[in-house]
């Protein structure tokens, strides 16, 4: 039973969550101050996903690739950026988004604070300004992590702020497995504005799924589910919000990624 236990507890590890850059598909986590010499403080990574019914911040509504980038700039800085192709509806579009955020509480606490600012190139040609706070804990097994994210669409006929949250959860099942839920909210003002500008609340919950390499440089994420329309609204606007009240959608995403 003694030689067993060490065995068992190899068998049911996984590395620190605070190490995994990019745990999440639709939720930030920083990537905090060097751990020591032998830190990868960037990665880069590529998503694959479809949707129907659907639009930013849950997916694109047909194929979409995006190619980003993420990693640590000093002094508790971290850089996210990333290039977006989306094929749907007879058309190609491109989007393009950069964001900055500073960790508040560094990497040598379990809680963990950031906040930051950015810009986005929206895929009908829209610039919005972009503003977030990441808010997370981390255990050797578990990562439960939140962002909180402001968009100021510069378009006439939007809501004048976005409010954007997301909540992800994973836990440790085996060797660089880890399992959970991650959840999106959009437009929640549409629980007590009846004419939200946007068509309503719109809500994603999901399976969350993050898989990582011995090495911990190649890793994997994956998430997916049903976007429903929380409450309805009969205004209508230029966002690109292809929902309305004749359906739901869904949307699945899939996120690879080699750290370096």
């Amino acid at each position: 039973m003694r030689k067993a236990l060490p065995l068992l507890a190899c068998l049911f590890s996984v590395g620190p969550a605070g190490a995994q850059v990019r745990p999440f598909v639709f939720t930030v986590t920083t990537s905090g101050a060097a751990a020591g010499p032998d830190s990868r403080p960037w990665t880069a990574f590529y998503d694959a996903g479809y949707g129907e019914r659907t639009a930013e911040p849950f997916g694109y509504d047909g194929v979409e690739q995006r190619f980003g980038l993420q990693g640590r700039l000093g002094a508790g800085f971290t850089l996210l950026g990333h290039v977006a192709f989306g094929i749907g509806d007879d058309a190609t579009r491109s989007s393009q988004e950069a964001e900055v955020l500073k960790d508040v509480l560094g990497s040598t606490s379990s809680m963990r604070l950031a906040v930051g600012l950015g810009a986005r190139r929206e895929w009908q040609g829209t610039t919005a300004a972009l503003a977030r706070v990441c808010l997370g804990w981390s255990a050797r097994r578990t990562l439960l992590f939140g962002n909180l994210r402001l968009e100021k669409p510069f378009a006439e006929g939007r809501d004048s702020v976005d409010l954007i949250t997301t909540l992800g959860w994973l836990q440790g099942v085996g060797s660089g497995l880890r399992i959970g839920v991650e959840a999106v909210g959009e437009d929640l003002e549409g629980f007590w504005e009846a004419e939200e500008a946007e068509g309503g609340a719109k809500l994603y919950a999901g399976p969350s799924l993050h898989w990582s390499a011995p090495t911990g440089r190649l890793w994997l994420s994956a998430s997916g589910g049903p976007i429903l329309y929380a409450t309805r609204s009969g205004r209508t606007s230029p966002a690109p919000r292809p929902l309305d009240a004749s359906g739901n959608g869904f949307t699945l995403r899939v996120s690879l990624g080699y750290t370096f």
